[in-house]
């Protein structure tokens, strides 16, 4: 299928050279269109659908990266960007890494091959979305990296209610987790002392350096990078077994080559601790709280350590554990119930208010609530922004507090904004969940979409989905899913799709007749019927 590209730059000479840099056609490429300003950029995407836009960052209207972040909103992961400019600075590189740009070129050192072995990276990335011709298919995922933060920030604190819940995100998220075992390193972005400690360069930076540790570890099957707040990263490596003595040396190499990358590029130094390996990646829980463990030691040698038996006595006490609460918190973000998050948090300020001693724990208890409010909640991070919108790095700014009074101001400033917050959305949240649950069951009519299965992606009790199906698109669950299936197989019948028991199958019935049953009771037609009715109908058109 053919590639569409469109090209943006209000420098007419620049868009003629790029439109003759490259026989595009060997890429199998066509220029779909030229726009000269942001506005006729946008414009042209929405009626175009390119997958690809080559776009100068800085243009009149609205500039190429304001564009592009517009553009993420409405359709996701598509088109891809190559963001051009004249300008060398990194705020430009930082701005195309924010919006997630394919690539980055600087005009003046544009050469047939950069732009070519830029172009084969984007369409290589096209292959690997498989959307090449379809933005639908990706509008519903949104941001699959964010989604799978979430599912590793869930699954390195146990968010999980059970292991099949796990399982089912990891198929719906495409997560390959399939080598003999798994370890977990958690990473700590330390300095420049040019870059200020606080505000929108230290922001730009750290998101710049977790985006280049995940390019430089790209090349290894099964590597997640996951970002855990402003300065920390997890890493998720696959190793071939438990025994350290396996992978030890090689993992030592891995990470010191990967920090020496972001420190030649950036001007930072990289540290973390490494966890023990498990088989299970069910459990790579234990392996990140092994190495949160080892981190302090990390910091104190300012290099990778790995984690040793002997220090999780010492550690153990700086851990807050929230295996009593964690169900209270649960129930009180799935269900909106902002007074019970009200007082839960409140109970927490209490504990750790004038606790000077327990600025671990309180720490570690805030960033806990702050990842499953995440996680949770389907507007999570941007209901989080919005509370903390007037502070300088939002509500990344816990990591930069020392101590207890600042630790539980943050508590509170998060426990009054989710409160009014939460208060206002509360109905259209709802709303919300149940409108992605309904697209998800459109998107996978072929499997039983059984009420605990589905509840499970969502990360819902079956009980409560139940309950709000329900009472939000008022039909229940299952009288739903029939109705959804049966129209779908009439649709496909209309349309001449294979025979009744090939519709069946694709519909995930488990047989043709209990499907035959089930159109009768809804249609009063068995499915040879309503055949035949369509085909008398067809050609009673057709005679007149």
């Amino acid at each position: 299928m053919v590639i569409k590209l469109l090209i943006a730059d209000d420098e007419a000479l620049v868009c003629i050279g790029l439109q003759s840099m490259l026989k595009w056609e060997q890429f199998n490429i066509e220029i779909v269109g030229i726009a000269h300003n942001g506005a006729q950029e946008e414009e042209m995407i929405d009626t175009l659908r390119p997958d690809i836009v080559i776009s100068d960052i800085k243009m009149p209207i609205k500039s190429g990266l304001e564009v592009a972040g517009s553009v993420r909103q409405k359709y996701g992961r598509l088109p891809l960007f190559i963001m051009l400019t004249s300008y060398e600075e990194f705020q430009y590189a930082r701005g195309a890494i924010e919006v997630q740009a394919s690539d980055y070129l600087v005009k003046l050192e544009l050469t047939p091959e950069a732009l070519a072995e830029s172009i084969r990276r984007a369409t290589a990335t096209l292959e690997a979305y498989q959307s090449i011709d379809s933005y639908p298919k990706l509008v519903h995922r949104g941001n699959l990296q964010a989604q799978r933060d979430k599912f590793f920030i869930r699954l390195f604190n146990n968010l999980f209610e059970n292991k099949n819940q796990y399982l089912l995100q990891k198929e719906d998220l495409e997560l390959e987790l399939s080598e003999p075992a798994y370890l977990v390193c958690t990473c700590r972005i330390l300095g420049p002392d040019t870059v200020p400690p606080r505000g929108d360069k230290l922001v730009a930076l750290c998101s710049s350096t977790v985006q280049m540790a995940k390019d430089t570890l790209s090349s290894i099957s099964a590597c997640y990078v996951t970002s855990l707040d402003l300065r920390n990263f997890a890493l998720t490596l696959p190793v071939p077994g438990t025994d350290p003595q396996l992978w030890m040396e090689d993992i030592q190499k891995l990470l010191a080559d990967m920090a020496s990358v972001l420190h030649n590029y950036f001007n930072v130094t990289i540290i973390g601790a490494i966890g023990f390996a498990v088989e299970d990646p069910y459990l790579l829980r234990e392996s990140y709280l092994a190495a949160r463990k080892a981190l302090p030691a990390a910091v104190r040698e300012r290099s990778f350590v790995f984690f040793t038996e002997g220090e999780a006595p010492l550690q153990e006490q700086l851990l807050f554990d929230f295996s009593e609460s964690r169900s209270e918190i649960r129930r009180a973000f799935e269900e909106m119930d902002t007074r019970a998050l009200y007082t839960i948090i409140s109970r927490m300020i209490e504990i750790f208010d004038g606790r000077a001693d327990l600025l671990v724990p309180a720490t570690d208890a805030a960033c806990n609530i702050l990842y499953m409010a995440t996680s949770l909640l389907a507007d999570g991070e941007n209901i989080v922004e919005q509370i903390f919108e007037h502070e300088p790095e939002g509500y990344r700014a816990i990591y930069q507090m020392h101590t207890i009074e600042e630790i539980t101001g943050w508590l509170i400033q998060f426990r009054d904004g989710c409160a009014d917050i939460l208060s206002t959305r509360r109905q259209s949240y709802k709303e919300q969940v149940v409108k992605n649950v309904q697209e998800y069951i459109k998107r996978n009519l072929g499997t039983k979409l059984s009420l605990h299965q589905v509840a499970d992606v969502f990360n819902f009790s079956p009980n409560y989905l139940s309950h709000l199906f329900s009472k939000v698109a008022k039909v229940n669950y299952v009288e739903y899913i029939t109705e959804i299936k049966i129209t779908a197989a009439k649709e496909m019948m209309l349309r001449g799709e294979g025979r009744i028991y090939e519709i069946s199958q694709k519909l995930g019935y488990e047989s043709a007749f209990y499907f035959s049953k089930v159109f009768k009771k809804v249609t009063g037609l068995s499915p040879r019927d309503y055949i035949q009715q369509i085909e008398a109908d067809t050609g009673n058109v057709r005679g007149t």
